[in-house]
């Protein structure tokens, strides 16, 4: 998943991580995960697997000097 990938799927969800924080985006994720957790909703266990992937990317983003 490239980031613009993960940037894309977090904007259909609502979060606009580009214009976050590390700390608002981890606070928005969590909140999704709740959201969409396949154990609380009948989300598909791939779309969660895909918000995980992409916060993953997103958070390397974070990390990388710009």
């Amino acid at each position: 998943m490239t980031l613009q990938d993960a940037f894309d799927l977090f904007r259909r969800l609502g979060v606009h991580p580009e214009m976050m924080s590390r700390a608002d985006f981890s606070a928005s994720y969590y909140r999704l995960a709740r959201r969409f957790h396949p154990d609380v909703n009948l989300a598909t266990p791939e779309l969660m697997a895909n918000i995980n992937a992409a916060r993953t990317v997103i958070l390397q983003s974070y990390r990388r000097p710009s």
